[in-house]
């Protein structure tokens, strides 16, 4: 941890939180973790970022770690520690649903390959708090000859749509979401992104992936290059959504158990003159690299930056995640030269769209002046 960086921690909630989240050598500095921790523990604003962020669980194991008890005593420690439960609650469903899939799955002879969150909790066990980030649903890739039928099997026992009006699209790179009796959405993938053939998808990610044992079924899971590329791709379909620390954590456990083969390969691809939005996946990388802890210095001060705005926003406005989503991520949209999402073209209209973008800037004028 840099000098100057360490004496910057006292009073600054985003320079404490990416200090503690980052991966990789903290051990040494726990002692001034904790203490900026204490000084901390009352920052207005700060709660409602962290769970903005989706950041919850890993900030608790990570404040655990470090040995930063008064810190989890406090007030703000308290409300970590109750958005860490309902996070790895919400991941404990998830995992009941998977279990209840790769068993239909291995009766019914049917191959699949675990995605994003299903796969890094899987590998738990070698990705250092690789099931700490919120998972949501359950992504399997399957043969393209096989995902309709399963489909329509999951139809006829019960999986409830999970928007009522959605058809099975041929082109799309997956069928519908389904819902399950546990409430946990299920999607059927027969690629990974838009436009790119389910064939060719099935063969690369076959060729490298890994055989595991998972809940008693051998299963497949990508190798840890596709999954740190397929987050990062993920994160750029979604736009200025993809530039929070719940996606950019998901890549860093990945950096953090010295994945330079992983890192070298992903750059490579991203170099190709296909790669789209290339600065925002170009930020996206470096900021989950630096949270894996690879490399020293400051944090990326694009990533600084985007968390002190969230957090000015946060003790402004009131504390909603649609409402600081809305300003938080039209000012990443502005960052990354992305023209206004249709949210607040359509919620707030152009004129909303510009208030936005102009308080960023004056916000960055001030702070830079």
């Amino acid at each position: 941890m840099p000098t100057a960086w360490r004496r910057r921690l006292d009073g600054d909630g985003v320079a404490l939180l990416l200090a503690t989240l980052r991966l990789g050598g903290a051990r040494r500095e726990s002692a001034a973790l904790r203490q900026a921790w204490d000084a901390c523990a009352d920052d207005p604003g700060l709660a409602d970022l962290i769970d903005f962020e989706g950041c919850a669980l890993w900030l608790a194991r990570r404040l655990r770690q470090i040995g930063a008890d008064t810190a989890l005593a406090s007030d703000l420690g308290g409300f970590v520690t109750r958005c860490a439960r309902d996070i790895a609650a919400r991941n404990l469903l998830v995992d009941a649903e998977t279990e209840t899939m790769l068993g239909f799955l291995a009766a019914r002879g049917t191959p699949c390959i675990l995605l994003k969150g299903a796969a890094r909790r899987a590998l738990a066990h070698q990705l250092p708090f690789g099931d700490a980030r919120p998972t949501m649903d359950l992504d399997l890739l399957v043969p393209a000859s096989d995902a309709l039928g399963l489909w329509d099997d999951l139809r006829a026992r019960g999986y409830a749509l999970g928007f009522p009006a959605a058809k099975p699209r041929p082109t799309h790179h997956h069928l519908p979401a389904l819902v399950g009796p546990a409430g946990v959405s299920v999607e059927i993938h027969t690629s990974v992104a838009p436009g790119i053939p389910a064939e060719r998808t099935w063969q690369r990610l076959r060729s490298t992936a890994t055989t595991i044992q998972r809940f008693g079924v051998e299963t497949l899971v990508p190798s840890t290059t596709e999954l740190l590329w397929d987050g990062m791709m993920h994160a750029v379909r979604s736009g200025a959504r993809g530039f929070r620390l719940h996606q950019l954590l998901a890549a860093s456990c990945i950096v953090a158990t010295g994945g330079g083969t992983e890192l070298r390969e992903v750059r490579d691809r991203l170099a190709r003159p296909s790669t789209a939005s290339p600065s925002l996946a170009g930020a996206w990388l470096h900021a989950a690299t630096w949270l894996g802890g690879a490399g020293d210095g400051d944090p990326p001060a694009i990533l600084t930056r985007s968390l002190k705005w969230r957090l000015a926003v946060a003790r402004r406005l009131p504390a909603s995640h649609r409402v600081l989503g809305v300003w938080a991520d039209e000012a990443s949209r502005l960052e990354f030269d992305l023209p206004p999402s249709r949210g607040v073209t359509g919620g707030l209209r152009p004129l909303g769209a510009a208030l936005v973008r102009n308080a960023y800037r004056f916000w960055r004028l001030a702070r830079a002046s």
